[in-house]
């Protein structure tokens, strides 16, 4: 209780330094959520805390409206970010709104607003508060595309006895393989309540609107035929890397356009002045996509939310970030949903089984350092035919873990009452 009569200035400097705020106060409570639904209808509630999470819903949303059309479907972000794109992707009659804070008064409010059926949190998001008191107003709760990895599972599995009874509280773990199925059932998870059904990560797929919006980025990007170096989801430590493979690869490709797509758009400001140190004029992304500026330069820095995965079909060369820092790596799936060959570095603990499909068919390169990542970028631009045929190899070993979202959708239909 002091924590969070105390704590929230923090919270709200924190917001306010990385250039938000917008979340302050809905996630104390102190503004609701739109209440535009029949107290008699049934109300699934799903929680992606922000871009991958709720993007990655996608098609479990789709198969819900398939299966469930009669379901009234909440979704809730817990990042500002992962706000805009769930606005974008899920229009009304869907309702979509900021996750509140784990404080007992904040949780309750919500609770007793909304009062939804089922609550299902996409990937392993465990908020004690929440989930006891939902749990004590009959909510049905679901972990969907649960995940653990080796070093995650070690550190919850010494706080095991404590964790046991929160597992304890899902009516439904859907893990993401049957490794994660092990994890969540060594720390107490009921074996009849645990399925392995796969991840929607590896469903998210070029469909007609990613389609359409790829071909309006290939216009505004033009020249064409150039080709294009992508560095997608990077973070601190990894941009300077970047530019320095950047601009040894533009020796021998002199042509070489740079795409530079920081994890966290707010960073802009600071990428951008690492390429101006490097010499690299640039423009900003939302510039050229508002018809503000015309292409001149060869360097672009996308400072823009939800655009990254149409981005990737213009790529020629692709690097995922988080991965040559310790942080955990980036969805490498969302370009091999492409057909494209993702470049990563060694830090990939939280899409291990991703790299293993990836790598098991050619279709995933590893590097560890800037001298691989040079040697990397010059092979594949070198060799465009043979990177075409590992990228289709990559894209049928993707297409061949789907189901995933149906599967999902099912199980939840057997949480609804009745």
């Amino acid at each position: 209780m002091l924590a969070g009569l105390y704590g929230w200035p923090w919270f709200y400097w924190r917001l306010k330094s990385r250039g938000f705020g917008e979340s302050f106060l809905p996630r104390l409570g102190l503004r609701l959520p739109a209440k535009n639904h029949d107290a008699r209808s049934t109300r699934i509630w799903l929680h992606g805390v922000s871009v991958g999470e709720i993007a990655a819903a996608e098609p479990l949303v789709k198969e819900l409206e398939h299966q469930t059309p009669q379901v009234q479907l909440l979704l809730s972000t817990g990042t500002e970010t992962g706000q805009t794109v769930a606005r974008r992707l899920y229009p009304p009659p869907k309702n979509v709104f900021y996750y509140p804070l784990d404080l007992p008064w904040t949780v309750r409010r919500y609770l007793e607003h909304l009062q939804p059926t089922i609550y299902a949190a996409l990937e392993t998001e465990i908020w004690p508060n929440f989930l006891m008191t939902a749990k004590r107003r009959g909510v049905k709760l679901a972990l969907l595309n649960g995940r653990l990895s080796e070093n995650s599972f070690r550190n919850y599995f010494r706080f095991s006895c404590y964790l046991k009874y929160i597992i304890q509280l899902f009516d439904l773990i859907a893990a993401a393989s049957a490794e994660d199925a092990e994890r969540f059932m060594a720390l107490g998870a009921p074996p009849g309540k645990v399925f392995t059904t796969g991840t929607t990560k590896f469903e998210r797929r070029q469909n007609p609107e990613s389609w359409t919006q790829a071909k309006i980025f290939q216009e505004i990007w033009r020249p064409q035929g150039a080709p294009l170096l992508l560095a997608a989801s990077t973070h601190p430590g990894e941009e300077e890397v970047i530019i320095r493979a950047y601009q040894a690869l533009c020796r021998p490709y002199p042509a070489l356009q740079l795409a530079l797509a920081p994890r966290h758009p707010e960073r802009a400001a600071p990428v951008g002045q690492l390429l101006g140190q490097a010499g690299l004029p640039f423009h900003s992304w939302h510039r050229l996509k508002n018809g503000l500026e015309q292409r001149r330069e060869s360097v672009v820095l996308v400072d823009t939310v939800g655009d990254l995965f149409a981005l990737y079909h213009l790529a020629n060369l692709v690097f995922v970030g988080g991965s040559l820092v310790p942080h955990g790596g980036q969805n490498i799936l969302e370009p091999a949903a492409w057909g494209k060959v993702p470049l990563y570095g060694p830090h990939l603990n939280n899409f291990t089984a991703a790299r293993a499909m990836l790598e098991s068919v050619a279709a995933g390169w590893p590097v560890s350092n800037l001298q691989e990542l040079i040697q990397a970028g010059q092979y594949c631009l070198s060799h465009p035919k043979e990177m075409q045929e590992r990228g289709r190899r990559g894209l049928r070993a993707l297409e061949e873990h789907q189901g995933a979202a149906r599967r999902q959708a099912e199980l939840l239909q057997g949480l609804i009452p009745g």
